[in-house]
């Protein structure tokens, strides 16, 4: 699978994506509640099609060595960049950095206070975090609400992609983060402008479960 943005950039993974993807593809041959395997930037994901037509993704093991993300905030003596203060926008931030294949900043906290969706201005904000100078191959930012330690709220800005209605990857990203932060558990619902996803990481493997829909939404041709 390979996907590009729409400046023409190539991430290394989509969450969105690869749901999409096997979905799509369990379509075209019919092979509905298979498992797939999927090749990615990032590397093999598998998808799995569930009886009641949702998706389920191995996202793999999490990244959360700070300069493998990348980032060059400085990192705890662990290597890993947690609830770190970052300085955007004549405000700071707390950071923590994970990779999913490709780099994250997930954001708990403002000024010291928990975030509020509703509060945070992504057209402004967005592009301040993705091309700060602490992330040198830039950055996906989410900014999450919490609700309960199983429920929370995010909003994301997507490195070469802007304001979206969601990223698979992101989801993923928070509930790492939530967790090294102490603020989730590993099982959690991610509300997202389209809608939610369920994300589990798992104590046994280490590995990242996402769920969520993938729906048609629509057919064509495309002439030569």
């Amino acid at each position: 699978m390979r996907v590009i943005n729409s400046d023409g950039s190539e991430p290394e993974m989509c969450g969105n994506g690869i749901r999409c993807l096997a979905k799509f593809y369990a379509m075209l041959t019919g092979n509905g509640g298979s498992r797939y395997k999927v090749h990615t930037l990032a590397g093999l994901m598998e998808p799995e099609i569930l009886p009641d037509g949702q998706v389920r993704v191995d996202m793999g093991v999490p990244v959360l060595d700070g300069p493998s993300v990348p980032v060059t905030l400085s990192p705890t003596s662990d290597g890993m960049v947690v609830a770190q203060e970052l300085e955007v926008a004549g405000s700071e931030w707390t950071v923590t950095a994970v990779s999913m294949g490709n780099p994250h900043a997930v954001v708990f906290s403002r000024d010291g206070k928990p975030i509020k969706i509703d509060d945070i201005d992504l057209p402004s904000l967005g592009p301040s975090f993705e091309n700060h100078q602490e992330f040198p191959a830039r950055i996906n930012t989410e900014f999450v609400e919490v609700y309960n330690p199983n429920h929370v709220r995010m909003c994301v800005w997507e490195r070469g992609a802007g304001m979206t209605m969601a990223c698979g990857t992101g989801a993923c990203a928070i509930v790492v983060a939530g967790v090294l932060e102490g603020k989730l558990e590993r099982r959690c619902r991610v509300d997202l402008p389209g809608g939610p996803l369920d994300i589990e990481w798992s104590t046994e493997d280490s590995h990242v479960f996402m769920t969520g829909p993938a729906e048609l939404s629509f057919a064509g041709t495309v002439n030569p």
